[in-house]
């Protein structure tokens, strides 16, 4: 009875973690096939016996779970650490107590019917663990919410979550002579363990509305920018009349070079106000204000934008450049000029700033550039940010310092995959 009852028991395990795990990792084999070869082999995996006096099964037990989730699921890094070890925390202690559970009966004599009861009790724990662990964890894994991760992030959760596996091992390290501290300890590793499901999902929902938050403010200062733009052009429409009776004056006066000279400064002033580099108002809103400012500085910016409808968010289209154009101010570049290229075509958005800088330039670990400048800022600010506008968008960004030039290369498809649910940037008149 004892080898039925622990087939039975290690197979309720298996079935059910088999049927979770995916809704917390991208399985890498998501046919049917893959499922059943995945469900046989985390069967066996489970069918390992993890003796609570000998410590090589529970780490060979360990490195086969491990190994098993890099070979069936995507997930790598710290997420897959984090979620390996919350699994195999619950997986470990229900195999300990469960050898535990047959070691203690293997010394108590009892009527068949009492010892078939007993087990028809374990089997029935186990089952209502489990189908509640699934129902548990399917609502508390939002892989919109979890996506808000950062690789710092999970690696916190990774050690939180190896507490539990930890604390078993040590069961099995120093096992102890007392049944009810032991089982005590067997649940409280399996209590912490599924408590790390709701953390993860308060962490997340938390992170994603901070990160819908800066976005809400950088959308307002975008949208502020295209409003100090209109104010600029009413402010200079409102004062027309009084330019052209400066020109007048001049042409009365007879002093036609002063009034040439002053009406080409007009019409420069004007093209300043009135420049377009895209059909869409907010990003050409960021691209003039951007233009302005090097222009204040002495800078020239280059920009060849060529885009039409675009289905993307139109935030974080707007965080890519205005941070790119933001950092590459700040560098002041030696040779006075910055390249942009906005371009659309054969089904991807590809974006590039390019500036040369002096100095040195080092990353630091965020990932962040910092030259040794008395401007330590210098292209520090705001690559975090294009970074994760370019990944919501499910593009890729390169951003390199080489030679003394700093570049930051974006390509975005249009047609794939996005990460939210944001207005998207239409071409605009």
């Amino acid at each position: 009875m004892a080898i039925l009852l622990h087939l039975i028991l290690f197979l309720i395990i298996a079935v059910n973690v088999n049927l979770t795990i995916p809704v917390m990792l991208e399985p890498r084999f998501p046919s049917k096939g893959g499922r059943i070869c995945s469900a046989l082999v985390l069967s066996l995996i489970c069918m390992l016996p993890i003796i609570p006096t000998l410590l090589v099964t529970y780490m060979l037990s360990f490195l086969a779970f491990f190994i098993y989730t890099l070979a069936f699921f995507r997930d790598r890094g710290s997420k897959s650490i984090a979620i390996t070890m919350l699994f195999y925390s619950i997986i470990s202690s229900c195999s300990v107590f469960g050898i535990k559970w047959f070691e203690a009966m293997a010394m108590q004599t009892m009527p068949l019917i009492l010892e078939a009861a007993i087990a028809i009790l374990l089997v029935a724990i186990y089952a209502i663990y489990f189908i509640i662990l699934r129902q548990y964890v399917g609502k508390f894994a939002d892989k919109s919410i979890l996506s808000s991760f950062t690789a710092e992030v999970w690696g916190y959760c990774a050690f939180i979550a190896f507490c539990p596996a930890l604390l078993i091992f040590t069961l099995i390290a120093f096992p102890l002579q007392n049944m009810v501290l032991f089982i005590s300890i067997i649940f409280f590793a399996v209590a912490a363990a599924t408590a790390m499901f709701p953390l993860l999902y308060h962490i997340g929902r938390s992170m994603k509305l901070a990160d819908e938050n800066s976005r809400l403010r950088a959308s307002a200062d975008y949208y502020q920018e295209v409003e100090a733009q209109q104010l600029q052009f009413r402010k200079f429409k409102h004062d027309l009349m009084n330019q052209f009776t400066v020109i007048a004056t001049y042409l009365d006066l007879g002093e036609n070079d002063k009034a040439i000279s002053y009406f080409k400064q007009l019409g420069a002033d004007f093209a300043s106000l009135t420049r377009t580099f895209t059909k869409n108002t907010l990003l050409n809103a960021i691209l003039n204000s951007k233009y302005q400012m090097a222009k204040i500085d002495g800078i020239r910016i280059d920009i060849a934008a060529d885009v039409g409808e675009l289905d993307l968010d139109e935030t974080d289209v707007c965080t890519m450049v205005a941070n790119a154009l933001d950092n590459a101010i700040e560098a002041d570049p030696p040779d006075g000029k910055i390249d942009v290229m906005l371009s659309d075509k054969d089904g991807r958005l590809l974006f590039t700033c390019t500036n040369s800088y002096a100095g040195d330039v080092r990353i630091a670990d965020d990932g962040s550039f910092i030259t040794h400048k008395d401007d330590s800022r210098n292209h520090g600010l705001g690559i975090r940010n294009i970074r994760e506008a370019v990944a919501r968008m499910g593009g890729t960004v390169d951003i390199s310092a080489k030679d003394g030039i700093f570049t930051v290369r974006a390509e975005i498809k249009l047609d794939g995959e996005k990460h939210d649910t944001a207005p998207k940037l239409r071409k605009t008149t």
